[in-house]
């Protein structure tokens, strides 16, 4: 229709109607790329918020696994120290029952993996520019770079070593009635010895006896200590970086303090 009064004004040599006609076009081209251009925006926009929205929710269940594992990691490192105690007393201050279980509950692990997915699917597809923020990109780079993870996931010769000695009966029984585990939060629970009681003390001996039993459970604390403090730092790290996050997104930040 259009092309068509073009042909007509030019034939009829009506430049004034032929100008007219042309700054219509021009403008509705200009009008065009301009919707088109602000729907793009837009849409990236909502990709973006889409985007840390999502890398908020990996930090508040990475915090709260954080919280967990400072909880689980100061349990068992407490049963061993009530090993550790108990050697250097001369096996005088628990019954045989009590030791034994802090023996075996000193062997418990609790792994951490980070909640990294949003992240490194931003990073392989090569948006992290999403992520608008220099700062705070930036930032959440060198928090998902932590290189320390894999001394959060150690599973220490002692476990096998008292795992070897401890039989698998009084095994089966401290976890049936010593430890609960709900969705990957673990528990330590107090518990009444088994009937079979006379066999506790032998088992009590063998582990006593053995000397680099006794190497690894130092060991062990001591990696135990260093988790938490790891883990400790990274959590305050995660929680300022949520709060850069909500105020990014606008929001204010539920995260426990």
């Amino acid at each position: 229709m259009l092309l068509r009064s073009i042909s007509k004004h030019v034939k009829d040599q009506n430049w004034f109607a032929v100008a007219l006609d042309f700054v219509i076009v021009v403008g509705g081209v200009f009008i065009g790329l301009q919707v088109a251009n602000w729907n793009e925006a837009r849409a990236s926009q909502a990709r973006s918020e889409q985007y840390l929205e999502r890398i908020a929710t990996d930090l508040v269940k990475e915090i709260a696994i954080y919280d967990d594992r400072i909880q689980f990691w100061r349990q068992v490192s407490d049963n061993g120290l009530v090993v550790l105690d108990e050697a250097n007393n001369g096996g005088k201050l628990l019954k045989p029952w009590e030791l034994l279980l802090a023996y075996f509950q000193a062997s418990q692990v609790a792994e951490f993996f980070p909640s990294n997915a949003t992240f490194e699917e931003l990073k392989s597809a090569g948006e992290l520019g999403l992520i608008r923020d220099a700062h705070l990109r930036s930032q959440l780079s060198e928090y998902y770079a932590y290189p320390g993870y894999e001394s959060l996931r150690e599973r220490p010769p002692y476990r096998e070593h008292v795992r070897s000695i401890i039989p698998v009966r009084m095994q089966l029984y401290i976890w049936s009635n010593c430890y609960q585990t709900d969705g990957g939060i673990q528990t330590l629970k107090s518990c009444s010895a088994p009937a079979e009681d006379s066999e506790i003390q032998p088992v009590i001996d063998r582990l006593n006896s053995s000397e680099p039993i006794l190497d690894e459970l130092r060991y062990w604390v001591s990696a135990l200590e260093v988790a938490n403090i790891i883990v400790q730092g990274n959590s305050e790290i995660a929680r300022g970086l949520l709060d850069e996050l909500m105020i990014e997104l606008g929001q204010k930040s539920e995260a426990a303090p």
